[in-house]
């Protein structure tokens, strides 16, 4: 079976591509900041852990949580107003 890890799947394109991939057949790790199981499906192939692309230790227990993967879909960003 084939897994592939989504970043920022909370909302928006994120979301959007776990449904894709587990509509397909696939099995999906869908991070988010603050995981919401209720954004998406409810799936055995699901696997939706705490993602903070900014803090180091948040990256390394998602990984280490994911486990192999076929696919990484880096969507996950933040921004940085300008005056």
């Amino acid at each position: 079976m084939n897994t592939v890890l989504i970043t920022g799947c909370s909302s928006g394109f994120g979301r959007e591509t776990a449904r894709l991939f587990l509509d397909r057949g696939w099995d999906a790790v869908a991070t988010m900041r603050a995981p919401d199981a209720e954004a998406l499906p409810t799936s055995e192939r699901l696997r939706i852990p705490e993602l903070d692309v900014t803090d180091h230790a948040s990256i390394a227990h998602a990984v280490a949580e994911a486990g192999p993967i076929d696919v990484l879909v880096n969507n996950a960003g933040f921004g940085v107003p300008s005056p």
